[in-house]
């Protein structure tokens, strides 16, 4: 699989992408090796992963059928979706759905217009979580501020989209949704559940 590697040179001053690679459909993984905030005027798609050494911003989605990883931010105005992971080390932020088969985790908040859903893992960020539809952990979800599900001002919005769904919910206050917690895999007894009267013989 083959990367391309993008570097400050394919940038402009004002961290705007000016290279001739097409991004929307890159049959490998995308190295982005330049810093600062830069911005894409249309939309990134990998085969691959896609990781980058700055922030990053695109005017459509960000997508992988790997991992996306950067040490700045990750904001699109599309949405922002892998098959691995998403991680980054400010917020991550989209006018779509963030989804991922992996964690999510931000070392900033998570927005999401849409809905929020790590399919195969958790969701950890080190501020707030705001989704305008549901939010979804399979295992667990952490943050050190407020959470909110179902924000969005759309009329068919209804109880189902303020959902807030995971194994376990670590930290963060619920400031708006309903939490629904079904438990880890590694903390449900074996047999009896708890409560559960025992049977008649």
């Amino acid at each position: 699989m083959k990367t391309i590697t993008l570097t400050q040179k394919d940038f402009t001053e004002d961290g705007v992408y000016r290279g001739k690679q097409n991004l929307t459909n890159i049959n490998g993984n995308l190295e982005i090796e330049a810093t600062g905030w830069l911005r894409f005027e249309s939309g990134i798609y990998a085969e691959g992963d896609i990781s980058a050494k700055c922030g990053i911003y695109a005017k459509g989605y960000i997508s992988a059928k790997g991992y996306i990883s950067a040490e700045g931010g990750i904001s699109a105005e599309g949405g922002i979706s892998a098959e691995g992971y998403i991680s980054a080390n400010g917020d991550i932020s989209a006018n779509g759905d963030i989804s991922a088969n992996g964690d999510i985790s931000a070392k900033g908040g998570i927005s999401a217009e849409g809905g929020i859903s790590a399919k195969g893992g958790k969701i950890k960020a080190l501020y707030g979580i705001t989704s305008g539809l549901k939010i979804f952990a399979k295992t667990t979800i952490e943050c050190g501020m407020r959470i909110f599900a179902g924000t969005a001002p759309w009329r068919w919005v209804g109880k189902a989209e303020k959902e807030i769904k995971c194994g376990k919910l670590i930290s963060g206050e619920i400031a708006y949704g309903d939490l629904v917690e079904t438990g880890l895999e590694d903390e449900k007894p074996a047999g009896k559940k708890k409560g559960q009267l025992p049977t008649k013989k």
